[in-house]
């Protein structure tokens, strides 16, 4: 598995995700990628799983560990883009009542870079 991070503006940071998301090794890394980027403090927090094939119950628990805590300091967890299987997941356990989810992940959609950030 392998973990991209976009600082695409100041309000907005992306975590793209590549691989497979199961095991012990990886919700450890998921787990450390999401600390990042709780660290960095942008408002919105942008998951990327398109090139995620599976996901295991242990990183979909740090997901709602990390909404519920990014939701009371007042920010956002998202994701955009997933496999069709990973969207029926995330419907099974109703995730979207949560979180944000959108099928599609569109680099140029709502993104703008701040040249300022």
């Amino acid at each position: 598995m392998r973990f991209v991070i976009k600082e695409i503006s100041t309000r907005e940071i992306i975590l793209e995700v590549h691989g497979t998301l199961m095991g012990m090794e990886a919700t450890e890394s998921f787990e450390d990628q999401l600390r990042k980027l709780e660290e960095k403090n942008r408002k919105i927090i942008t998951l990327n799983f398109t090139d995620v094939d599976s996901i295991n119950s242990s990183c979909i628990g740090k997901i709602f560990l990390y909404q519920k805590r990014l939701e009371e300091a007042g920010r956002t967890i998202k994701i955009r883009g997933c496999s069709d299987s990973l969207l029926k997941t995330f419907q099974l356990i109703k995730l979207e009542r949560l979180i944000s989810i959108e099928r599609e992940y569109h680099e140029d959609s709502d993104y703008h870079t701040d040249a300022n950030s």
